[in-house]
């Protein structure tokens, strides 16, 4: 079994812990949690739920496995068909999406009838580009430089494409791009700028939305920045209101403890509207405590940090950058989903990274850790190559 082990499973064995253990404490919230949705779909059987989550998980870990085998170059060479290709589904996204939470964010593949959001894609094919482009302009700091125009017009049409439905995600996207042109020495006066332009077209977007339809959504951004920062202006309406949520979830939390009031035994999931996704990690500190809450989060600093080995270990400059984006992205996202679970940051939508239930995020986030192990089983490979080659 062992040997099976070692000839299957490549790469960073620390970030293999980190995938693993995830996805068994993900199993056990998530069946946890889901509780009040099976007892309204299901007839109480929340072993559906477990079993529907279970699935996604085992078929992402084959698709880590399928991934992590494959050279990271050909990332590389496919990343731009991958981005015009993604592209392409958000735009049709945008006009004839499925409508979930007054959002078209989901698309449903014909025949086969399966609704995936081409967002999560998106996102990993932008990160691919971007380490593409910045390893082709990494000879000096003006070389750099070149990189920030033709990185910026194709972040700015993903997000674009995105933030009208999806504000949370292009801020994500957006963000997670600049961290990584910063890394790649663009130079900080493009970088600065580009923030001051952003601002201005979010304050522009704002002010338009009580006359323009479709920016609809943008009343919604601002009406839950206005109540997180507003603590005098509070609606509760069970269900509806973001304070509502967020109340909930710090009460979740607050509640929990240092060690928790067991699995199973959380009461804030029959209360907040998205116990097993967006609020899973007040779940977790309900029934896990500080101890779970903490394990949670060292789970993704650990992931973080093996990233920085990993980017030390290589030779090249494209499988760095793609992999310092990726581990980015997941670890951003998951300290928004913690951030907004303990009120630190407004309500976005965000969910926890191969923790909360939902297929697409879940396929997708097992995608980069494919990616991300792909480039650590070629770096151990090189390295091997090395060493016999000394020893000949």
């Amino acid at each position: 079994m062992n040997d099976l082990i070692r000839k299957y499973i490549k790469g960073d064995r620390i970030i293999w812990y980190v995938i693993i253990a995830l996805a068994v404490f993900s199993s056990l919230v998530v069946y946890s949690a889901t509780g009040n949705l099976a007892y309204k779909h299901q007839e109480g059987n929340a072993i559906f739920y477990l079993f529907r989550h279970a699935k996604f998980l085992l078929v992402g870990i084959g698709i880590i496995v399928a991934v992590h085998h494959i050279n990271y170059k050909w990332f590389a060479r496919f990343a731009t068909v991958f981005l015009y290709f993604s592209i392409i589904l958000l735009a049709i996204t945008a006009v004839s999406g499925v409508s979930l939470n007054q959002a078209s964010r989901w698309l449903t593949v014909p025949v086969v009838g399966i609704s995936f959001q081409p967002s999560e894609l998106a996102k990993l094919a932008l990160m691919m580009y971007i380490a593409k482009v910045l390893a082709q302009y990494q000879s000096n700091d003006l070389a750099a430089n070149d990189a920030f125009k033709p990185i910026m017009i194709h972040v700015a049409i993903v997000c674009g494409l995105i933030f009208k439905d999806d504000f949370s995600t292009a801020a994500l996207i957006g963000a997670t791009s600049w961290v990584i042109m910063m890394i790649g020495r663009v130079s900080m006066k493009y970088l600065f700028g580009t923030i001051v332009v952003v601002f201005a077209f979010v304050l522009v977007i704002l002010w338009l939305s009580d006359y323009v339809p479709f920016l609809h959504r943008a009343s919604t951004w601002k009406a839950r920045v206005e109540r997180f920062v507003d603590n005098d202006n509070k609606e509760e309406v069970a269900g509806t209101s973001v304070d509502y949520q967020s109340q909930r979830s710090q009460m979740a939390i607050a509640t929990g403890g240092f060690s928790g009031k067991g699995p199973g035994n959380s009461q804030q999931r029959y209360f907040l509207p998205h116990p097993y996704s967006d609020f899973v990690y007040a779940i977790i500190v309900e029934e896990w405590g500080f101890i779970g809450g903490f394990f949670v989060m060292l789970a993704y600093l650990i992931l973080l940090f093996r990233a920085g080995v990993i980017v030390r270990a290589s030779t090249r400059t494209f499988p760095a950058f793609l992999v310092i984006g990726l581990a980015t992205m997941m670890v951003v996202q998951a300290f928004i989903n913690m951030g907004v679970a303990v009120g630190v940051l407004p309500v976005t939508g965000q969910p926890l990274p191969l923790v909360s239930m939902g297929g697409t995020s879940t396929l997708f986030t097992c995608l980069a850790f494919g990616a991300i192990l792909s480039v650590s089983r070629n770096n151990l490979l090189e390295k091997e190559r090395a060493a016999e080659a000394v020893n000949e």
